[in-house]
């Protein structure tokens, strides 16, 4: 910032200010804004004074890019701020730099430079009974003087240029990203950090419908005059489902990078969630569509969509969805692991969420790709691991039912291993003292086929078949003919994950990174079987595979969470 400083007037106009402030703010009060106007007024008459609001107007910011010139008044009499502590730097960086200090102002005043132009700036954050919290900027600026010739209409036009100045650079992000949470909109740089670098280079799916997911999104802001042309309002609507850890959060994270980066930057906003302290669910959901229409051409994402649109607010997110004020240049994305939870008049009515992409469980091929994915990027910074392109189809098939994230997992957990400097012969003790401890009565009449899968041989019995006792055969009743469906459906949901028997091409069978990923691979599968499902409270009382799956995996990544 700027150390020059500019004397408006004496120290004692600016004390009447706060103190009037300070009274106010300590009694019963009906509309903060209006009463520190009015005081301004009084208190600086000499100057015409414009009330704007931060998150549409951000001077601070605006004057910290460059584009002004802000210098803080500070005086221990009349400066109300909160001292804050931030981290700096990361990982050892983080732990080892003292951090930086910063003040989230709640009464403060500058002087402002902007264009040769000068003027007074005092900030004021507050929060009256039963109401968001409010942040707003008065902006004064010296009457000429001959009076009030630079006053038209009661509006200063010095002021009003500078306000369209900062407005419309505060309006275009940089390096940021815009989420609603707690009731009001908020530029996030550090959401940008986490998106920042994502691109369709990193998703690993279907390639027709990662080829159809971009050519949809992109060509929606590319066609507005073909939309125009032909009469249809230009806004459209995206499901992503499935089931968890299968691409639809980095599929997101590439579309936001990927929109800022075209010459026309296209704004993203995420909704975190409806819930508000002081203001009601459908607040949220006007704030929200009014910031969205105010940014178009934009990007909105509803993330758990069928946890953020319940019964009792859908017909209100409903109704500003189709209601009569125009959302052109507003393309929706939900994302959702349950779309069977989604009322049918979201995710079934044309117009609003028009196209539903299905993010499965990858198949062997798109595994195939991860691995080669995972192979490049480790061959990038570690010259020396042995990972030939064959173990990628090795690997992929090893891996049947694993979503992409329980991949990442593997990946992860092997290189652990191998940084921790684990040998081949330590993961072959392992499986040797696994395969001692089993039980005498469950004795596999496994596989020696390299990978270390065990492939139950099923008993055969001289039975019969017959769903009653048979008097003309006389043989005994096979078991699986008494089963109800009940109790084969228990039996589908019980059976065991069983890695698949892979036949080792033999120059492959003593790579090390193949035998650290097969230890892993029977880790993760155990890990699986062991993990019960939540109860869902809904009161359901059996889950499809879809659910059952996201419980486990919600359950299996918390565990991971909590042990580090």
């Amino acid at each position: 910032m700027s150390s020059f400083k500019v004397s408006f007037t004496n120290d004692t106009d600016e004390q009447r200010v706060f103190d009037a402030f300070n009274e106010h703010a300590s009694q019963k009060r009906i509309e903060t804004k209006q009463r520190v106007l009015n005081s301004i007024r009084k208190q600086y008459p000499q100057y015409h004074v414009t009330v704007v609001d931060q998150g549409s107007c951000s001077l601070l910011e605006f004057a910290a890019a460059g584009k002004a010139k802000s210098s803080h008044e500070a005086d221990d009499e009349t400066f109300n701020a909160t001292r804050q502590w931030h981290p700096v730097g990361t990982g050892i960086e983080k732990k080892t730099h003292p951090g930086r200090l910063q003040d989230e102002f709640h009464f403060a005043r500058f002087s402002y430079e902007w264009e040769d132009k000068k003027f007074l700036l005092f900030q004021l954050i507050y929060q009256d009974p039963f109401q968001p919290q409010t942040r707003c900027f008065y902006i004064l600026h010296a009457r000429t003087t001959d009076g009030d010739a630079n006053v038209q209409e009661g509006h200063c036009a010095e002021t009003d240029a500078l306000a369209l100045a900062a407005g419309k650079w505060t309006s275009l992000l940089h390096e940021e990203i815009w989420v609603f949470d707690n009731g009001y909109w908020e530029k996030s740089k550090e959401l940008w950090k986490a998106v920042e670098g994502s691109s369709w280079e990193d998703v690993i799916l279907d390639p027709d419908m990662k080829t159809g997911l971009i050519q949809d999104v992109q060509g929606f802001f590319d066609n507005q005059e073909l939309y125009a042309q032909y009469a249809v309002p230009w806004k459209r609507g995206i499901i992503l489902h499935g089931v968890p850890g299968n691409g639809k959060t980095v599929s997101i994270k590439a579309l936001i990078n990927s929109l800022y980066a075209r010459p026309d930057q296209v704004s993203s906003l995420y909704v975190k969630s409806f819930e508000t302290k002081c203001n009601t669910e459908q607040y949220s959901i006007r704030q929200i569509f009014q910031q969205a229409r105010r940014c178009a051409p934009c990007l909105l994402i509803f993330e758990d969509l069928d946890s953020l649109v319940d019964d009792n607010i859908r017909s209100y997110f409903l109704n500003e969805v189709d209601g009569l004020e125009s959302n052109d240049g507003i393309l929706m994305i939900g994302s959702t692991n349950h779309l069977d939870k989604l009322d049918p008049a979201i995710a079934k009515r044309p117009s609003r969420f028009d196209r539903k992409y299905h993010f499965k469980l990858p198949g062997e091929k798109e595994r195939t790709l991860y691995a080669e994915y995972w192979r490049q990027k480790l061959l990038k910074r570690n010259e020396g691991l042995e990972f030939p392109e064959e173990l990628c189809s090795v690997i992929a098939a090893l891996t049947e039912g694993f979503s992409f994230a329980y991949l990442k997992e593997l990946f992860v957990m092997a290189l652990l291993s191998l940084v921790r400097g684990f040998r081949g012969d330590d993961f072959e003790i392992v499986d040797a003292a696994e395969a001692d401890s089993a039980p005498e009565d469950e004795t596999p009449a496994a596989a020696a086929d390299g990978t270390g899968a065990v492939v139950a041989e099923e008993k055969k019995e001289d039975t019969c078949t017959c769903a009653n006792k048979c008097d003309k055969c006389g043989k005994p009743v096979a078991a699986s003919a008494t089963k109800t469906k009940s109790d084969k459906k228990d039996a589908e949901k019980n059976k065991k994950h069983v890695v698949p028997a892979v036949d080792i091409p033999a120059h492959l069978s003593d790579n090390l990174l193949l035998k650290v990923v097969r230890h892993q691979i029977r880790t993760l599968v155990a890990e699986m079987d062991n993990t019960e499902p939540e109860k869902w409270k809904s009161g359901k009382k059996e889950m499809s595979a879809s659910e059952d799956y996201a419980a486990r995996y919600r359950v299996l990544m918390n565990r991971r969470a909590a042990r580090g």
